[in-house]
């Protein structure tokens, strides 16, 4: 009973589906053939204290997928190694607001239909993070993978085969290999944005970049290093704050905004003061979303094409060759600036 994985009771997939894979895995790799026996019910609950209804679900399942049959004075034995695998995608973000339902919705859209996919979310929790792929490694045929942190995860994404992973929205430098990835350039997207801009940025006074997240939002240091990078080469004013002091707002600045949250308190802080967005201030949302098409009458963004990005990933799952991509980022400008 080698073959048969020990089942993590805390781990969020279901132990009768544990079990289930494990027999999947084993014939799989060549562990179980056709004729050969696998464990009783009861064998399998003594030697992992597990409950009968248990066993007696995954075996009921693989029994219906035609994999095992049963025979009086037999018990259990392997009847059927040709199976149809069915494609399982395991897709893991930081978390789910505006922007991830455009990408997550792509993804969805662009998938054969007989693919099934998982989401679940790491809250920038990194052992979180890590616990997430270790428990369900071997379960699925692609692992969709968002590393949003500030700091190197390529000990625990290399767990996963390089033939099943795709890393999406933020690239892990140091990695290298042969799996797909499709990424932001932070540093030379934001850069690129704001030199595109550059003579309407010149009409004010000075730029004030507020990188406030919270705990529930990802700043890449590569969004601040592009800042400042283009203010210093252009000898433009500047302040990279944490948080923005709602008392400190001043007329003839731009404010560029990481938080969705700040934006919609900078819209209400400068009607009452009757000041008029791209007139009297300027406003730089990062990431577009539908709503900023109209809030205010229109709000300039700073974005990368999610739709490009989770059309990309569909086409992986689908069987595109695995390649690595930036992808396409521009400055939508609207009325605020």
């Amino acid at each position: 009973m080698k073959w048969l994985t020990k089942p993590d009771k805390q781990s969020i997939t279901p132990i009768y589906q544990q079990i289930k894979e494990s027999v999947l895995g084993a014939i799989e790799n060549g562990k179980l053939v056709n004729g050969e026996n696998i464990p009783s019910i009861n064998k399998i609950c003594n030697e992992f204290e597990l409950a009968p209804g248990t066993i007696i679900r995954a075996y009921e399942e693989l029994r219906e997928m035609g994999i095992i049959s049963s025979k009086q004075g037999k018990g259990y034995f392997i009847s059927n190694t040709r199976y149809q695998k069915k494609t399982r995608v395991f897709l893991l973000f930081d978390r789910m607001n505006a922007y991830k339902e455009i990408l997550y919705d792509e993804i969805l859209s662009g998938l054969k239909p007989d693919i099934e996919v998982e989401v679940f979310f790491h809250h920038y929790d990194i052992k979180r993070f890590e616990k997430l792929i270790k428990s369900n490694l071997g379960k699925y045929s692609y692992y969709a993978v968002m590393p949003h942190f500030n700091q190197d995860v390529s000990r625990i994404v290399s767990k996963i085969p390089e033939k099943k992973l795709i890393i999406l929205d933020k690239s892990v430098s140091e990695m290298k290999g042969k799996y797909a990835s499709i990424f932001q350039d932070f540093e030379n997207d934001i850069y690129n944005g704001l030199v595109s801009q550059k003579e309407k940025i010149k009409k004010y006074d000075q730029i004030v970049f507020s990188s406030s997240a919270g705990p529930f939002q990802f700043v890449p240091e590569g969004c601040l290093k592009g800042f400042q990078k283009f203010c210093l080469e252009n000898e433009i004013p500047f302040k990279m704050v944490k948080k923005l002091d709602q008392e400190t707002i001043q007329i003839k600045t731009i404010y560029l905004l990481y938080s969705d949250t700040e934006l919609i308190n900078l819209l209400k802080e400068i009607e009452i003061r009757n000041w008029i967005p791209g007139r009297d201030i300027g406003i730089i949302s990062y990431d577009d979303t539908p709503i900023k098409e109209i809030l205010a009458g229109g709000i300039s963004v700073l974005s990368t094409d999610f739709k490009n990005m989770g059309a990309v990933v569909a086409s992986f799952i689908n069987g595109a060759p695995f390649e690595h991509y930036s992808n396409p980022s521009q400055f939508i400008l609207r009325n605020s600036l």
